[in-house]
């Protein structure tokens, strides 16, 4: 497969040599993948990247795996560091028995978090359903916004609890809102919205970049999460992926266009002559033929058509097209 791949790129140079590659939709190689030609193909490549690890360093990663500890804050006294309590700052462990009840000071019982656990996955799976049957009614880029603006929100109130002692009820409702609210918007638009801005050529093997570095983003806060909690406590830690959370937002912002109503030919379109070139080259229909001289219109819809793809050429490219 590998000699097969090395013959398909060989094949693909002529077509590279008189930019036919851009238009064709050759798929690009590793290489051209990581380190593309034009600089907007490089800013879109470092945007894609940036959004797969921006959904993953939000803290939702904690909700979802560490609920139990993030609602449960006793536990006996040979639980190590490890259980996500620490025994420095937390109060003295109360016996089994409380704990199994949940009657000790922080402590719920087994049956709660079940319940507020199962809540948490049900939120998630109801935010995707929702955002599947309007995101194409708000828009790609307002609900992936708004929604990671609420997702920073819920984070900062989970913090609020472990400082104000709020009940286990406001927590759960926060843990539930920060999780509907992920899913929403980042959850399911992130790898939407990087689908449709990329050209063909790159897009499979930059979505696959893309999610490598959504997965390490995921398996770091994942594994720190404990550490980081024990480190500067609870409140602190979910203040500070509330923090980042903004920063992801205000990337959002300034980053993600909408692509809503859009075909991918559209949305991948580097400014709005493009737009138009392609839009008189698949959309429009013939010209009227003047009468009595068929042979004008034809030569007028020729040159329409010659201009437009000049004009596409050359916006992709970068360059002028060859004579």
């Amino acid at each position: 497969s590998a000699s097969a791949a090395e013959a398909g790129g060989a094949g693909a140079e002529p077509a590279a040599a008189d930019g036919s590659s851009h238009t064709t939709g050759a798929v690009a190689s590793w290489r051209d993948s990581l380190f593309p030609p034009t600089s907007r193909e490089r800013r879109l490549v470092a945007l894609s990247l940036a959004l797969g690890l921006a959904q993953q360093v939000t803290g939702t990663e904690a909700i979802l795996y560490y609920t139990p500890r993030i609602l449960n804050q006793c536990l006996p006294p040979d639980a190590g560091e490890s259980s996500g309590v620490c025994h420095a700052s937390a109060s003295p462990p109360p016996d089994l028995a409380k704990e199994a009840a949940g009657d000790g000071a922080g402590c719920t019982s087994a049956e709660v978090v079940f319940l507020v656990s199962l809540g948490v996955g049900a939120c998630k799976l109801g935010g995707e359903l929702v955002a599947a049957a309007l995101v194409d009614t708000l828009g790609r880029r307002s609900t992936i916004i708004w929604s990671n603006l609420a997702l920073s929100a819920f984070t900062a109130l989970i913090g609020l609890r472990f400082l104000f002692h709020w009940p286990v009820s406001a927590s759960a409702a926060a843990l539930c809102l920060a999780m509907l609210s992920f899913s929403l918007g980042p959850g399911p638009l992130t790898f939407v919205v990087i689908s449709e801005m990329l050209p063909l050529r790159l897009r499979a093997k930059v979505v696959s970049l893309s999610v490598f570095c959504n997965r390490v983003g995921s398996g770091t806060i994942a594994l720190t999460f404990l550490s980081l909690k024990c480190a500067i406590g609870p409140a602190a830690a979910f203040g500070l992926y509330a923090a980042v959370g903004l920063v992801v937002t205000a990337f959002y912002y300034t980053s993600v266009v909408e692509s809503t109503g859009l075909s991918l030919e559209e949305a991948t379109a580097p400014e709005p002559a493009l737009l138009s070139a392609r839009s008189r080259l698949s959309d429009a229909p013939p010209p009227e033929p003047a009468p009595g001289s068929p042979s004008a219109a034809e030569e007028a819809r020729r040159l329409a058509d010659q201009a437009a793809m000049r004009a596409l050429y050359e916006a992709e490219s970068g360059s002028p097209p060859p004579p």
